[in-house]
Order: structure tokens, then sequence, then C-alpha cells
């Protein structure tokens, strides 16, 4: 089995329902079903027979004595006239006898079994393929999964939306039972209109994984994938040896596509690839135990006082993210299919480790376990890898980021400014490249992450991209964990942090590293103008740690935070400062 598999499965797992399949005959060559190649041979010879002729190759025979291609509609209705006689010709080449089913023969492959499968599960939605049989319809009744199938253009014009349907296959040379078939041969130059554009969309917004089909007759498809230029996700081809005819190796390296070779065939590769997904998969559903006993663990060394036990275990935890992206090949091409990929297999990774530092942070009373803070996020400045694709590099960040808003919104939440103020500026950078940097400027999500997720999101034009994908990660984190009551109470301290960072900030002369949090857009400012209020009725105002227990620094970096905003159509906080001197006046 070709190591390029196990990518793939990740992928296919993180991303269900990107991937779509491009099926050939090379699908149910095991169940003894002819490819139409296979079946217009035997037409053709049946022909020859009648004409009283014996010669070896009997299309060949056909286009000589006819003087014209061999057909496949043609040379069927020379066979059969009505569109009954059609269909009983070729019911004898895919429907099963009693022999047959004895023999396991002209049924559904373990292929199609594993792919229907993968569709029950979510992870395959799209199947596009040249069989004319239905061996894969068969295998999805099995599971009673709900299906449309399109194999004919009037099909296309009445058919469900991609993304609304459960699973569409796509059959582009037609179905034996509707007999309105598409020539086999290489005469079939283009496809209708709503035919190639339908494939085009497909081809754009999908990755692709190719098995069975040997690219060497049909020049429509062809021309069809060539004409598509996006490369939103990556192609993968099956092949059963390591090397292609010209024609498929033309098409991989149009597509920058990825060669996986299983020489035991489709029904191995297929099985392989849903038992991977599947386990992968089931590892997933394992963590969150393992994790209430972490977490379990944890709040008994807190309780304990047991700082020893608190540090080794942050510190493992740590050291699980850290060595994950030994395992990255910062080389290979950074596409919108790999990060995602990537950055779910961070998110898993940093999952723990979140959660015990929030608890931590939302607990912490003396100074080593605020050592214990400061020196993990010093640790996530490391990044090893200096030398790559540079959006590959920049995944390295994301772990540093989570982490410090983590700590931010615990200690938000619990109102513990002092050491908030501490984790803004205590840690050191130990990036050896950046390492004359302070911890603002090194965090600052222009620092390679505003790019790296603008990219992933250019669909949503999110403002602040680096903020969204925070805010849902955590969120998630926070709640599964019940660690935060709703989703009202998260906004809260997310909004509340993101605020006090965007003032901090400011503060040191880095207004530029923080702009704004997603406070700045967002309408309800409530919780914001509660916080300011408190500190203009409180001269003792705790927030006031952060700005050296001076009320004139505060007000001073509120007010660059205002003027920055000053006629900008994004951010809108003129508000929260005519309150706070409302508010300071009354």
């Amino acid at each position: 089995m070709d190591n390029k598999l196990l990518p793939l499965s990740f992928s296919v797992e993180a991303n269900k329902g990107v991937y779509a399949l491009l099926l050939g005959s090379g699908i149910s060559y095991s169940s003894g079903i002819p490819t139409g190649w296979g079946i217009l041979n035997e037409l053709c010879r049946r022909i020859m027979k009648l004409n009283g002729e014996e010669e070896e190759n009997a299309i060949k025979w056909y286009q000589e004595k006819y003087d014209k291609p061999a057909l496949y509609d043609e040379v069927i209705e020379m066979l059969a006239r009505t569109s009954s006689e059609r269909q009983g010709l070729l019911k004898e080449f895919f429907e099963p006898t009693e022999e047959d089913i004895e023999e396991k023969r002209k049924l559904p492959t373990e292929a199609h079994h594993a792919i229907a499968q993968l569709v029950k599960e979510g992870y395959i939605r799209v199947i596009v393929t040249t069989n004319f049989d239905r061996l894969l319809e068969q295998a999805l009744d099995e599971l009673s999964v709900q299906y449309q199938t399109l194999y004919h253009e009037s099909d296309i014009d009445g058919m469900k939306p991609l993304a609304h349907s459960e699973c569409t296959i796509l059959k582009i040379h037609g179905d034996y039972r509707d007999t309105r078939f598409k020539n086999v041969t290489d005469e079939l130059q283009q496809y209708s209109e709503s035919l190639t554009e339908l494939l085009q969309r497909i081809f754009d917004e999908y990755g692709i994984i190719t098995s069975g089909w040997s690219a060497e007759w049909d020049t429509a498809l062809r021309d069809t994938i060539k004409s598509v230029k996006g490369r939103r996700y990556s192609w993968y081809w099956h092949s059963f040896t390591k090397e292609l005819n010209s024609k498929a190796q033309d098409l991989v390296s149009f597509r920058d596509g990825n060669i996986i070779v299983d020489s035991e065939g489709a029904d191995h590769f297929f099985k392989q690839l849903l038992e991977n997904v599947q386990s992968i998969s089931e590892i997933k559903k394992a963590n969150p135990e393992s994790l209430q006993l972490k977490i379990q663990k944890f709040k008994k060394h807190l309780n304990n006082g047991y700082e020893m036990g608190i540090s080794e275990l942050i510190t493992n935890e740590t050291k699980i993210v850290l060595e994950y992206f030994n395992t990255i090949n910062f080389n290979e091409s950074a596409s919108i299919e790999v990060l995602n990929q990537r950055i779910q297999e961070i998110k898993d990774r940093t999952k723990t480790l979140a959660t015990l530092v929030y608890i931590l942070a939302n607990n912490v009373c003396n100074v080593g376990q605020e050592r214990i803070l400061i020196e993990t996020l010093e640790r996530l400045t490391l990044n090893k890898y200096n030398s790559g694709t540079p959006r590959l590099l920049d995944l390295q960040k994301i772990p540093l980021q989570v982490i410090l808003y983590c700590s931010g919104i615990a200690l938000t939440k619990n109102e513990n400014y002092e050491t908030l103020d501490k984790i803004f500026v205590k840690p050191r950078v130990r990036d050896h490249l950046n390492n004359h940097w302070d911890f603002a400027t090194y965090t600052a999500p222009s620092n390679g992450l505003h790019d790296l997720f603008s990219f992933l999101y250019s669909a949503h034009r999110y403002y602040l991209p680096v903020e969204e994908f925070i805010h849902s990660y955590l969120k998630d984190v926070l709640l599964e964990s019940q660690l935060m009551f709703d989703v009202v109470e998260y906004d809260i301290f997310y909004d509340l942090f993101e605020f006090l960072r965007s003032i901090k900030c400011r503060h040191l002369g880095k207004g530029y590293q923080f702009y704004s949090g997603r406070f700045g857009y967002k309408h309800d400012k409530r919780h914001i103008e509660s916080l300011l209020k408190e500190g203009s009725l409180n001269k003792e105002w705790k927030v006031l740690a952060l700005f050296n227990y001076d009320y004139d620094d505060f007000k001073k970096a509120f007010t660059k935070l205002v003027d920055d905003f000053q006629g900008s159509y994004k951010y809108n906080i003129n508000g929260l400062m005519d309150f706070y001197e409302e508010a300071s006046t009354s």
C-alpha cells in the first residue's frame, strides 16, 4: 500500500463531504461485469458471427466492414431495434443469474460496499462514474442511503443541489436500463452544455479521488477536467501499477495530483480507506473520556496545592502539541485542503492543553502557578521550523494564540488583572529568529496568522479571521468541558479580554499589533459599558493593574483606541467613549 493513503485518510476524515469520487470500470472488475469496451467488443463479435466471418479483432472488423467507427449506440441498435429489446440484450451483461449469485458475480464488490459506507457516514457525497452498471446503487440501497442518480441531460435540469443531496451519482455515459447511451469510443468529443457545467463545478469545488478509470478513451472527460483551472483541493489517483498511461499521467501532472499505488485493486484500496477513516474517527471519539480523567486529576492537584503535578501535566501536554510539528512536511503544497487537515490535527492535540490552562488560569493563586502559565506561553513561542512553505510554517503559531486566549479569558472572568498584565508582558520569545521581539509584537495576528486565515476564510471575508477562528474553536472547547455556562457567558468574557488586550497594546505603544477584537464591529457592547461604568465609579478599579495602577494611563490608552477607530466603516466604538465620559461626570 502506498504511504500516500494515510494523509488522504486523515484529510477525508477531517473534511467531510469535500471529496468526490471519479470511478471507471476498474471499480467493478472483480464483480465480473465487463467494461463498456468489453461489451462493445462482444456485440461486434456477434455481428461478425452473423455475417459468417471470423477475425481476432471484432471492433476492427466492424470498422472495416461498415467503413465507420464502432459506436456503442449504433452497434446496439443493429442487434436490438426497440427499447425493451435493447434492455433485454444488455441484461445478460449486468444482471446476475442464479449461477452468478451463487458464484458472487455481478454483485456489489467490497469497493462498492466501502464506498457506500463512506457515503452513509457523510464523507463522500458526490460520485462521478463512467460505468453503466447499478452496483453502486445496490450497495447504497442495502444501507438505506438516499441518493439521486443523474444519467441523462434531462436529469440535470431538475436535480437537487449537490449541497442538499445526501449523495449524487452522475453517470456520464448513461445507465444500461435507460439505453440512451453515450458512445464509449473516443469519437465523443464533447458533452452537452449542462453536463459540462456540472462536471466543471464538481472538479472545481471538490477534491477528487479517482479509481478504476484509465482516461484512455474518454476525450470529453479529459478535456472537461483540463478546462478547470482551480486548485482548491487535492486530487488523488489510485493506480494498480506505478506507471500510468500517457493520458492519465498528463491529467495527474495538470492537476498536481498524488498517485496512490495499490496493486491489489479497488476492493483493497477502498476497504483500506474506509478502515483508516473510521479508525481516525474512533480515536477522536475516545479523547473526551481521557480528557475528563486528566481534568479530574488536574483539579485534584490544584485543590491539594501539588504544584509539581500541575506542572507535569501542563508540560506533557505542551510536548504533545510541539512534537506534532515534527510530523509535518513543511515543503509540501499548502492547499486549502492540506491546511484544513493540519489545523484540525492541531486543534485535536491542543484541546487538552487549552482546557488545563484555562482551569489553571481560572484558579491561579500564587507566583508558582503564574510561572507555569508564563513558562507555557514561552515554550509555545519556540518555532522549531523556519524553512518551507510560509503558510505551513505559520501553523506553528496557532497553539500560542489559543493558549494566550485561554489564559486571558479565564483571568478576565476571574478579575485577576494582575496576572493578566503579567501574561501580556512577561513571556520571553524563544523563537531564535525573532527572540529580540517582545511578546506583544510576537503574538500579533499580523505575524503570519492573519494571512493564513484570510486565505482559508476568503469566501467569508472576515475582518478578523484569526479572532474568528479562535472564537469558534474555544467556544467548542470550553462549552464541551462545561467550563463556561453558555454561549452568552462565553461571548461576554471573550469580548472583554479582547477589549482589554486592545487597550493594553496601545498602553505599550503597540496598538498596531492588536488593532481590534470582535467587539469592535459588534452592536451589543453592554458588557463593555458595564466594565467602564465600574471603572468610572471605583477609584480602586482592579483593571488599572494593566495600566500601572494609573487612571490617566488607562484613559490615554482608551482614547487612543477610540481615535484609531475614527472614520472606520468596519469598527465603531465612539459610543463607548461617550458612555465612559458621561459615567465619569455623573
